[in-house]
């Protein structure tokens, strides 16, 4: 019986932990399994998505990892076919005291720092290639248990344009 006792209180310490550790964690909010829809514009116009989004917590909460899938049903083959798949990993900077991610897609890897705009919406910026623009994305946890993503592209870095959109809800902590 002591020894059940022991291990339980091991057992839940780590949860304590881990708990606390994500509190320590200024994106600590981010963690958990998102599941919900978006579009994005294409050459054809507004894709559709089904999307999941998994962040975990890593190395005692000092890295973030994200994982994110978007789906869309193709009607002629009766098929789900994937169009995002990316996958990310959120730490911070100890020489510059920044959070940055670092993000895979499509064997494409991009480096960029977190913008925190207020306590729980961050955003991340990036140049287009061929210095054709930039792009930024701010994501927005203010509402308890939803997610809402907004992309934009600008030419100059003055005058944007939305040119996508998440909205998810959190199923799993």
């Amino acid at each position: 019986m002591r020894r059940l006792i022991l291990s339980l209180a091991l057992v839940l310490s780590g949860f304590v932990t881990v708990f606390a550790q994500a509190e320590n964690n200024p994106l600590g909010f981010m963690i958990g399994k998102w599941k919900g829809s978006g579009w994005m514009m294409t050459q054809s116009g507004k894709q559709f998505t089904n999307i999941t989004e998994l962040i975990q917590c890593k190395l005692d909460c000092a890295v973030l990892a994200v994982e994110g899938l978007g789906v869309k049903y193709d009607s002629l083959t009766k098929k789900e076919i994937i169009v995002h798949d990316a996958y990310g990993v959120i730490s911070k900077n100890t020489k510059s005291n920044q959070w940055v991610m670092r993000a895979y897609k499509k064997g494409d890897v991009i480096d960029a720092d977190i913008i925190f705009i207020s306590e729980k919406q961050i955003r991340w910026e990036l140049p287009v290639p061929g210095n054709a623009g930039r792009m930024r994305f701010t994501t927005d946890y203010s509402v308890a248990g939803k997610w809402k993503g907004t992309g934009e592209y600008s030419r100059d870095g003055n005058s944007w344009m939305i040119i996508m959109e998440t909205n998810l809800t959190k199923v799993v902590e």
